[in-house]
C-alpha cells in the first residue's frame, strides 16, 4: 500500500497479476527495461494525478456498459488503461487499483480470465 498525502492507494493482486501479464505480452517487441520504465512511469503519473485528485478520471464507461458498474474509474495513462475505486474514510480517501489493461484488452475478457482463475 502507498500512501500520498491524504491519500492511501492499495494495489489488488489482480492488478498485479495483470501487470506481470502486461510486462510478459510486450516484452516481445520491447525490451524488458524499456517496458518496466513505461509501466513504472504510467503507474507514477497515476499516483501524482489522484493524489491531487483522486475522481480526475471518468468513470469506466467499458465497465459500467459490462457490468453496470458506476464506482470504478478507469485512467488512460500512456497506452495503459487502469481501473481503480475511490473511498472515503474518515475525511481520508482510499483508492483501490483493480487492474492494469493495454489499451486495446477488453475489460470483459478481462473479468471473464479473473471469474476463471479464481474459481
Amino acid at each position: 500500500m502507498t500512501t500520498v498525502s491524504k491519500v492511501s492507494i492499495e494495489y489488488t493482486q489482480t492488478f498485479i497479476n495483470s501487470t506481470d501479464l502486461a510486462i510478459t505480452h510486450f516484452m516481445p517487441w520491447n525490451s524488458e527495461v524499456s517496458v518496466l520504465e513505461k509501466i513504472e512511469d504510467t503507474i507514477n503519473t497515476f499516483e501524482n494525478a489522484i493524489s491531487d485528485n483522486p475522481f480526475i478520471y471518468p468513470v469506466s464507461s467499458s465497465l459500467f456498459d459490462v457490468a453496470g458498474i458506476s464506482s470504478v474509474r478507469e485512467a488512460n495513462i500512456n497506452g495503459y488503461r487502469l481501473l481503480y475505486e475511490v473511498e472515503e474514510h474518515a475525511g481520508k480517501k482510499m483508492i483501490t487499483a483493480f487492474l492494469l489493461l493495454g489499451q486495446r484488452q477488453s475489460v470483459r475478457e478481462q473479468l471473464i480470465k479473473h471469474c476463471l482463475m479464481q474459481r
